[in-house]
This record gives C-alpha cells, sequence and structure tokens, in this order.
C-alpha cells in the first residue's frame, strides 16, 4: 500500500533516545502500511525531509517544543513552556481539582480559611524545573520577596513565586501519570512508610521534610483506576498538550488533587537522566512494559495521523 499520511517524530537529543523513537516507528510501520514516519532532530532543519513530507498531510510530534526544525505543513504537537498561572488556569478552567494558588505580590496576605496552616511556596514562571525552589512555610509566615533578596541561582531572582495550598496526605507521597493522549504509558507512585511529623520542626521546611525522600520509601508502579481517570481529566482540559506528566496527590480523607502536568515535555521517563534510577526503584529492567508504552504511542499515534494530519 502507498502511503497517504506522514507521521513526523522530532527527537531531542539529551531528553530522548532515539531509540525509543525508532521502535515507535517499527510498530506504526506494522500496523498503518498507509502512514510514512519520519524521524528528525530538533536541533537540525532537515530541509529535504521537511521537503519530502510536506508532499502528504502530516501529524508532528515533539514531546519538547520545536526548536530548529520547523515543518512546512501539519497538524503540530509540541510541549508547550508555560508558566504556572496559565497552565493552573487551565486546569481550573477545566473543572480539575487544583489547590487553591495565587501570585505572592507586596500586598499577598494569604487566608488561612483558603489555604489552612501550611503552604507551598515555589517558582511560577517557565525557567524553573527539577524542584528549585520549591519549600514549605506556615501560611502565616508567607510574605512578598523582591527578586534581589533571593539567593544567587535561586529561580526566585528570575521571576514571580507563587503560593499553592498544601495538601496534607497523612504522609509524604506523590504520583506521576505519564500519558499521551490522555491515555497512561507510565506511572511512579512514590509513599512514605512513615506519618508526617511537621510540629516540631522549623519552618520554613525543606523539600525532605514534606516530600518523598530515598529514605523510608516504597516505590511502585500503579493502575489506580482513580489516578489515571482524573490524568486523563487533565488532557481533555489541555487537548493541544500531547504528552502530561500528571504530578496528582491522595490526601487523608481520599480525595485526589492535581499539582501540575508539566507541559513542557521534558517528561520523557523511558530514556530521560533519571530513567536508570527509575528502574533501579521499580525493580525493572525496561520502563515500557508495564503499558506496552512504545505500542501503545504507535497506535494511539496511528489514530490521530489517520483523523488530523493536514
Amino acid at each position: 500500500m502507498e502511503p497517504t499520511r506522514n507521521l513526523i517524530l522530532v527527537h531531542s537529543h539529551g531528553w530522548q533516545d532515539i531509540a525509543d523513537f525508532e521502535a515507535i516507528r517499527a510498530y506504526v510501520e506494522d500496523i498503518a502500511p498507509d502512514i510514512e514516519v519520519f524521524i528528525v532532530s530538533n536541533a537540525a532543519r532537515s530541509s529535504t525531509t521537511r521537503r519530502k513530507a510536506a508532499q502528504r498531510p502530516s501529524l508532528v510530534f515533539s514531546p519538547l517544543r520545536l526548536l530548529d526544525f520547523r515543518p512546512e505543513r501539519g497538524r503540530i504537537y509540541e510541549g508547550r513552556v508555560m508558566s504556572k498561572f496559565v497552565e493552573m488556569d487551565r486546569l481550573q478552567a477545566g473543572g480539575l481539582p487544583v489547590p487553591a494558588y495565587e501570585e505572592i505580590r507586596p500586598d499577598t496576605a494569604l487566608s488561612p480559611e483558603t489555604y489552612g496552616p501550611y503552604v507551598i511556596v515555589k517558582p511560577a514562571h517557565d525557567l524553573a524545573s527539577w524542584g528549585q525552589g520549591v519549600e514549605l512555610q506556615r501560611t502565616e509566615d508567607v510574605r512578598y520577596r523582591a527578586p534581589s533578596d533571593f539567593p544567587e541561582n535561586h529561580p526566585g531572582r528570575s521571576g514571580p513565586m507563587m503560593a499553592q495550598k498544601y495538601i496534607d496526605c497523612g504522609h509524604a507521597m506523590t504520583c506521576r501519570v505519564l500519558t499521551l493522549f490522555g491515555v497512561p504509558i507510565f506511572t511512579y507512585l512514590r509513599e512514605a512508610t512513615r506519618p508526617l511529623a511537621l510540629e516540631g520542626l522549623r519552618a520554613p521546611y525543606a523539600q525532605e521534610d514534606f516530600m518523598p525522600v530515598n529514605v523510608d520509601l516504597r516505590i511502585s508502579s500503579t493502575r489506580d483506576p482513580d489516578y489515571l481517570a482524573l490524568a486523563a481529566a487533565a488532557f481533555e482540559a489541555m487537548p493541544d498538550i500531547a504528552l502530561q506528566a500528571c504530578d496528582i496527590l491522595r490526601d487523608k480523607e481520599g480525595g485526589l488533587h492535581l499539582l501540575e502536568v508539566n507541559p513542557g515535555g521534558g517528561t520523557w521517563m523511558f530514556s530521560s537522566k533519571f530513567a536508570p534510577a527509575y528502574r533501579e526503584a521499580l525493580g525493572v529492567e525496561d520502563l515500557t512494559t508495564e503499558f506496552d508504552a512504545f505500542e501503545t504511542c504507535a497506535r494511539l499515534l496511528v489514530e490521530r495521523t489517520r483523523s488530523e494530519a493536514k
């Protein structure tokens, strides 16, 4: 069968192993002879490939935002860097259980009725990542700090800080559900085995006081339908972001709360710099097996290519 559509996979060196995309391409070629798959570098213009791909309707998938590669045509799904306020506003508008949040301004006075006794303080701009500048404070202690008041290299020097309601889970925990078009392809659940004990500690609290750390920790993959359903709903709220890493908390009463979806796309966990640690923690050699990740990605990309390529 002669291909009638193209699927263009955009690889970003250092963020994904190109072998992952080659595996996805093999699955696509096996199930969809009507689709030709191109793998291109996000760091190159790939003029010849770009012109060839432009001869048919195409769909472009890039976990990160497009850089040097710019397709001449096609439906584009790419990571999108955005401020936490834009992200939270979109998720909240979609009716999702997002903890209360606001920018910390010179006139900020947080309401204990809204936020409770503790508040997460973290950078709100798109230059912060990997938990930089995140701490827990008593609500009554939260005050605006001018950028120049933060230590050197603190993300607060580069943009606004935000307050977000602290969710009491009874013990430190977080669940990440990685989805493509709302379908799970990887999960990573971290739960502390001992209760939280913030009383008696000096505020502001360091991350190891209220987030899971590599001691007294239970790590697993999960198929809990509640987590997966919330991650699917996050995609419905932000359908232009194909790859989402949904960070979810379950409070002491069992309610779920969505903290973020990491729309920038630096979350291809199968071959990121953290992949060896994920494999060791989960006790597996292959992170793709739990959800048949690459086969699932291929199936979803075929469906989207057939319905949306242009």
